[in-house]
C-alpha cells in the first residue's frame, strides 16, 4: 500500500527526485528515489532533525500542530507533510519543480495514508 501510493504520486509528478514515507525517528518506512545521485541517507538524517526541532518549537510556542515544512534552496525543493504527529511524507524536487502540484499531491496522499496510522 505505502509503496504503491508513493509510486502513484511520483508518476503524477513531471519532476520529482524522491518521495519518502518517514517516521519522526528518521527511519524510512518506504521510499521511491528517482535521482540516484542524491545522498538520501544524509537528507533523511539532517532534515528529520530539522523537522523534529520545528515540531517541538511549534509545540513550545503554542503554534498548533505542525502540518508542513518547506525548504527552498538553489539545488532542491524539499517538502515535508505531516500525516500524524509521528509520521510524515518527504518529497524532494529539483530546482524549478512544480511546488503547487507537489503540495496538492502531498495533501491527497496524507488523506490516503493517515487511515493506515490511526
Amino acid at each position: 500500500m505505502f509503496a504503491e501510493t508513493l509510486r502513484d504520486m511520483a508518476a503524477r509528478m513531471e519532476d520529482v527526485d524522491g518521495i519518502l514515507l518517514m517516521g519522526m525517528d528518521g527511519l524510512p518506512i518506504e521510499k521511491v528515489v528517482m535521482n540516484e545521485t542524491l545522498n538520501i541517507e544524509l537528507l533523511i538524517a539532517e532534515f528529520t532533525t530539522i523537522l523534529r526541532n520545528t515540531f517541538q518549537t511549534a509545540k513550545e510556542v503554542e503554534a498548533g500542530n505542525l502540518e508542513e515544512v518547506l525548504v527552498l534552496s538553489d539545488r532542491m525543493l524539499l517538502l515535508m507533510k505531516a500525516i500524524t504527529p509521528e509520521y510524515f511524507i518527504m518529497m524532494i524536487l529539483p530546482p524549478g519543480g512544480n511546488l503547487g502540484k507537489a503540495r496538492f499531491e502531498l495533501k491527497k496522499a496524507k488523506y490516503v495514508l493517515e487511515k493506515e496510522f490511526i
